[in-house]
């Protein structure tokens, strides 16, 4: 664009001609001119003569002048009058092109300059920025075009100009000073302003309590201390000194969790084994081993007092999954010409799962996974995938809540997709829309939503982020891992106090869900159902190989060889329930939920995390530390899940859990813990216990957390 500028400054200045003496072959010297400055050129007016007999005029065949050929100007002297001879249709496309140029209005031509350095830099990604927004280009040029006109006032100085200075002068026209100096200036000032709103909103998500109060303190701790852990590990001594003490930390920890695990491995009356057995164990030791040992370890889950983690457990139903499991174990959909039940299965799962998600008759495909992670990994994949192809996009971002689980993390760490994380709203819980608007850029190619998310249980809008991903031309997925087989169900239902908003493929921002059957499906663990509103993004998440040596190689999801049995036990669970056992057990749950609800809001001293609607029960307290709370309810037999940012507890209702003798147990408990919490709520927290260690956490930079987890599970894999 500069050089483009210069040129046609250069065709509007008066002529200024130096001649010089060149040396051309022979030892002849004849005269050369600089480039000539003439005024605007006219149609009529168009140095270009007839074309020679032998064919037509071709602008690279076209000399300088008749004693210095150059393959840049018309068949005439550079010097020479300009004729008006040549009839207008004889005229090269050049010529006429170059014509209708030069008589633009300046303005225009920067317009032009401008918009086609931008279309051509980038085209795909230009052009759906475009598209996905029509005051941001709008408001540009118009900053640009006044920018220009006023670019002759000699107090408007840019800020390139100022940079430069003298240098400056005579090297770019002053419009493109102008407008190089704004851009220059706004982009610096973007990105400086972009780190630090992206550190401040991080920090201030994770210090912020129930009230919407920052916590100042916790702040400027963590904030110091990342930044002291950082530059010290950069110097010889002191990252010595650093990793000597976190080695200590790590070494006691090590020593502690291996105990504690040693001890959870005696409950299971389990004698450990250092290496594979040297004749083998008969097979009816080995069953009688496991059966004890299921035996010991069923008790904790029948009970009713586990979050989650079991999500039916009826007898009759575990045996039918066991016998589908028996029957097809040795099964590998990787080989359908061996085993094409494998491809019923899993067809008709994917497509029951997409009829619940009101995708039936939209195109709506899929494909089986082995679990929630994997699905939401490769509905990641795929977008990334589809908005570099169509759009030429290599740097990628994500959107998603802080709520938002952590597996769209994993996803974006392994795909190398930027991870842009917007606040929950401080009353619902929801993803924060405004923060969602601001977040997005022309990177953006996935808003990441929940249904309901996993720590609170509150469901995310989507009708709106919907209309927002229409407008914005970006793709929006719905985790409804933990809600695919409860909020279809309950919105049929029409429970009383229960209002299930619309979040599936009704909606036509929705691009692609995750939805896990090993959960509230009822099914064997490791196996999900990742959702896409067309094959042709499904397509982005395979994986194909060509030139492999073994053959054509190609698979659907992430794994080569699956499981066909888990395939097999997961159509049985959807097959023997039906429609109308989901509906039965989603009443039961939901119900449950809200009469324990009810009572929590009771007790004095906690309340509810916003208005859940599904199965999730969040509690939290301002009155004491409520992860004191879930150490207690762990002595009394319960397994809860104590949450953070804020601090929290909750109890994920299943099957289990519904019961008037396990409702009642709960409430008796957590009414005791709570007064023994509130009794002790300036003591330290016990040590081992999660507020101890989330404490701890809280108030350490993020690296030597992350060596305490990689810790942790080292001792869990140790045998």
């Amino acid at each position: 664009v500069p050089r483009f500028i210069d040129r046609l400054d250069q065709l509007r200045a008066p002529s200024e001609a130096t001649a010089q003496s060149v040396v051309r072959p022979g030892g002849m010297t004849t005269p050369r001119r600089r480039r000539s400055r003439m005024p605007p050129l006219r149609p009529a007016q168009l140095p270009c003569a007839a074309p020679p007999a032998a064919g037509p005029l071709h602008p690279r065949s076209l000399p300088q002048s008749a004693t210095h050929p150059s393959p840049h100007s018309c068949n005439v002297p550079f010097s020479a009058p300009m004729s008006t001879s040549a009839p207008s249709e004889q005229r090269p496309v050049y010529i006429m092109a170059m014509s209708k140029i030069t008589s633009m209005d300046d303005k225009l031509k920067l317009a032009l300059g401008m918009g086609a350095a931008l279309y051509f830099a980038d085209a795909p990604r230009y052009r759906r920025l475009i598209q996905a927004s029509t005051w941001g280009p709008l408001a540009l040029l118009a900053c640009f075009t006044y920018r220009h006109q006023n670019s002759s006032n000699a107090e408007i100085k840019s800020v390139l100009d100022t940079l430069l200075g003298a240098v400056s002068k005579g090297v770019l026209s002053p419009a493109m000073k102008t407008v190089m100096g704004d851009i220059a200036g706004l982009v610096l000032l973007r990105e400086v302003l972009k780190y630090a709103l992206a550190t401040q909103r991080c920090l201030l998500n994770a210090y912020t309590n129930t009230n919407g109060q920052v916590k100042w303190g916790k702040v400027i701790q963590r904030t110091v201390l990342t930044y002291v852990m950082a530059l010290g590990k950069k110097l010889p001594v002191v990252s010595g000194i650093i990793e000597k003490e976190v080695a200590g930390e790590v070494s006691k920890m090590e020593k502690d969790l291996d105990h504690e695990f040693s001890e959870l491995k005696a409950k299971s009356n389990l004698e450990l084994l250092d290496k594979m057995p040297e004749s083998g164990i008969p097979a009816k030791e080995i069953s009688d081993m496991m059966d004890r040992v299921a035996v010991i370890e069923d008790k904790m889950w029948e009970s009713g007092r586990c979050s989650g983690a079991v999500y039916h457990g009826e007898r009759d139903h575990l045996k039918l999954l066991n016998k589908a499991y028996a029957a097809f174990s040795l099964t590998n959909p990787l080989h359908p010409d061996i085993w094409p039940s494998s491809m019923k299965f899993e067809a008709e799962v994917v497509k029951w799962v997409a009829n619940m998600m009101r995708g039936d008759d939209d195109g709506v495909c899929g494909a089986l996974t082995s679990g929630g992670t994997e699905s939401i990994i490769l509905a990641a994949k795929s977008h990334r995938d589809k908005f570099r192809e169509e759009y030429n996009i290599t740097q990628p971002e994500i959107i998603a809540c802080t709520s938002a689980h952590a597996a769209i993390d994993k996803a974006c760490d392994l795909m190398g997709i930027k991870l842009v994380k917007v606040p929950m709203n401080k009353d619902t819980y929801e993803i924060d829309m405004n923060a969602v608007s601001r977040a997005l850029t022309a990177d953006t190619i996935m808003i990441y939503s929940s249904a309901p998310n996993f720590p609170n249980g509150i469901i995310d809008p989507i009708k709106e982020l919907s209309e927002m991903a229409v407008a914005r031309g970006v793709g929006l997925h719905v985790d409804c891992c933990l809600g695919g087989f409860i909020l279809p169900f309950a919105k049929k239902l029409n429970i009383p106090g229960v209002n299930i908003p619309d979040f599936d493929f009704g909606l036509p921002g929705v691009t692609s869900m995750s939805v896990d059957t090993h959960k509230y499906g009822y099914a064997s663990k490791g196996t999900s159902v990742v959702l896409y509103r067309d094959s042709k993004l499904r397509k982005y998440q395979y994986f194909a190989y060509p030139d492999w040596t073994g053959g054509l190689y190609v698979t659907p999801t992430i794994a080569g060889s699956r499981p066909g049995a888990l395939t097999a036990a997961c159509w049985a669970s959807l097959a023997t329930l039906g429609q109308q056992g989901f509906m039965e057990r989603t009443r039961e749950i939901i119900e449950c939920r809200m009469r324990l609800q009810k009572e929590v809001e009771k007790i004095d001293g906690l309340f509810i995390l916003g208005n859940p609607q599904a199965m999730i029960l969040c509690f939290g307290s301002n009155d004491f530390p409520v992860l004191n709370v879930g150490d207690l309810m762990s002595k009394k037999g319960w397994s809860l899940n104590s949450l953070q940012h804020p601090d929290s507890i909750h109890l994920c209702c299943t099957v289990r859990t519904c019961g008037p003798e396990v409702e009642a147990d709960f409430i008796t408990d957590l009414k005791a813990c709570v007064a023994q919490a509130a009794a002790r709520a300036l003591e330290a927290p016990e040590e081992g216990g999660n507020a101890a260690i989330y404490g701890m956490a809280s108030g350490m930079p993020s690296g030597p957390v992350k060596e305490l987890m990689y810790t942790y599970t080292d001792a869990k894999l140790k045998a």
